[in-house]
């Protein structure tokens, strides 16, 4: 059980990346929170989506690393549980109903469909659940001292680097439109089966526009602000019967 228990601490860590991932964009992620909360009806929410994206990355980090340092053990398994349960059931019902094609756990570094997201989220449980019943295991790894001069760092840390995203750009740009990357050019090639639709917005007047292609110099008049796809009925061509 010792054994068990170890490894899934180990593996329970990636929450530390996950954290640190959406902190790296930030306002990405607070986009993704805008999605479920017009899913959920909570549009009340919409205004706080940029700060309590903040939160839930600071959350993940700062539970991170006190689940491997060992630190205020049965707390941070109670938040995780918490944390897990509620995420199991959000993308549940995403995937089943289709809502939010993308969970945005690991923002653009590593997409992921709904139900890749719901199993991911019911593996983390079970591993969990593990920590419960072999909790004696998880002995802290330094002395309190150090203990709480490393959660101040952490802390400290996980709070400007968000803060930092937010006021320029990612660090690791993982995103489709970073800069050096030429979108329609990336565009190119694309299935007639396949459409893509880009969500754009007037720099001026602030309105979204739908296009079907991009725009000329459409940096200069416009932000980007998503995309969508669409499957279209493709005729055969010669078809004989």
């Amino acid at each position: 059980m010792r054994t068990l228990t170890i490894i899934s601490r180990i593996l329970l860590d990636c929450f530390i990346f996950s954290g640190f991932i959406k902190a790296n964009d930030t306002l990405g992620f607070s986009y993704k929170l805008v999605e479920y909360f017009e899913v959920f009806g909570t549009h009340f929410l919409v205004p706080i989506a940029t700060p309590l994206a903040m939160f839930i990355c600071i959350f993940e980090i700062v539970l991170g690393f006190t689940l491997l340092m060992g630190s205020k053990i049965k707390l941070t398994l109670w938040l995780l549980l918490l944390m897990i349960v509620f995420f199991t059931f959000l993308t549940f019902y995403s995937a089943y109903y289709n809502k939010v094609t993308s969970c945005g756990c690991f923002g653009d570094a590593i997409p992921l469909t709904p139900w890749q997201s719901f199993t991911k989220d019911l593996i983390l449980l079970v591993f969990i659940i593990i920590l419960f019943i072999g909790k004696d295991h998880l002995n802290p790894l330094f002395g309190e001292r150090f203990e709480k001069a490393m959660l101040v760092l952490v802390v400290i840390a996980s709070v400007a680097f968000p803060i930092y995203t937010y006021s320029y750009l990612p660090v690791i740009d993982f995103r489709p439109y970073a800069i050096g990357k030429n979108i329609p050019e990336q565009t190119k090639g694309i299935p007639d089966e396949l459409k893509y639709f880009y969500i754009l917005k007037d720099k001026k007047s602030g309105e979204q526009k739908e296009f079907d292609k991009w725009p000329d110099k459409w940096d200069e008049v416009y932000d980007y602000v998503d995309s969508r796809t669409e499957v279209t009925m493709v005729r055969a061509k010669d078809q004989r019967f």
